[in-house]
C-alpha cells in the first residue's frame, strides 16, 4: 500500500461526503499527481465538478475517461445525466441508451427509462428545462413559504417523475410541515425506487411510524 495515495485518497473521499468540493478538488488532484490517473480517479473528479455545478468540465472529464477505458455502466449514466440537465436532448438519448444496453440494476433502469420517455417528448422536455426555474424558487422558499414551495415541486415531478430532489422535499413537507406521513411516504419511496438515499429511508420509516 502506497501511504502517501492512501492519505490523499482518504481526505478526498472524507470531504465529497460532506460536500466540501474545493479539499476534495485538492486532494484527488494530489492523488492524481501522484499516482497518475485512473478510471475511478477521472470518475470521482467529474462527480467533484458536477458538486461545484462545473458540468462542462465533469462532462468533458467523462468523454476523455471513455476515450481512455471506453464506455462503460457508469460512466455512460453519468454523461446522459449531465446532457439531461444540460438541455443536450440528443447526446441525453444516446448516452442513456448506452447505459440502458449494459445492463442496469432495477432502480436505474427504471430512472433511465422514465427519462428516456422525458426525451421522446420535445416538448415535455423542453418544460422539465424551464422547471429548473422552479426548482431554484422552491429552494428559497423551502422554510420560509413551504406552501409555496410545494406547489412549484408538484409541478417539477409531474413533468418528470424522475426529479429525485423535487420528490424528496415533498416528502419531507408532507411529513414535517404538512402533517401528511401516508403521503410523504407515498414520496419518499419514489425516491428509493430510483436512488439509493439513506437519509430518505430514515424518513421514509419515520413516516411509516407517524402513519401507523
Amino acid at each position: 500500500m502506497d501511504p502517501i495515495a492512501w492519505y490523499y485518497q482518504r481526505r478526498s473521499l472524507n470531504a465529497m461526503v460532506q460536500n466540501n468540493w474545493k479539499e476534495a478538488e485538492r486532494f484527488l488532484l494530489k492523488q492524481i499527481a501522484h499516482q497518475g490517473y485512473s478510471m475511478g480517479l477521472h470518475y470521482n473528479l467529474a462527480l467533484i465538478y458536477l458538486g461545484q455545478e462545473r458540468k462542462k468540465e465533469a462532462y468533458e472529464t467523462l468523454l476523455a475517461c471513455v476515450d481512455t477505458y471506453g464506455e462503460s455502466l457508469r460512466l455512460c449514466r453519468m454523461l446522459g445525466d449531465i446532457q439531461y440537465m444540460t438541455g443536450e436532448r440528443i447526446e441525453a438519448v444516446r448516452w442513456y441508451t448506452s447505459a440502458l444496453a449494459d445492463n442496469p440494476n432495477e432502480k436505474e433502469t427504471k430512472l433511465i427509462t422514465a427519462r428516456l420517455l422525458v426525451l421522446a417528448d420535445e416538448n415535455r422536455y423542453h418544460q422539465v428545462l424551464e422547471n429548473q426555474k422552479s426548482v431554484e424558487q422552491a429552494r428559497a422558499l423551502l422554510e420560509k413559504e413551504p406552501e409555496q414551495a410545494l406547489g412549484l415541486y408538484l409541478r417539477v415531478v409531474e413533468d418528470d417523475p424522475t426529479h429525485v430532489e423535487a420528490l424528496n422535499n415533498l416528502g419531507t413537507l408532507y411529513l414535517d410541515v404538512l402533517h401528511d406521513a401516508r403521503k410523504a411516504e407515498s414520496y419518499f419511496t419514489q425516491v428509493l425506487e430510483l436512488v439509493d438515499s439513506s437519509a430518505a429511508a430514515r424518513n421514509l420509516a419515520k413516516a411509516r411510524i407517524q402513519k401507523s
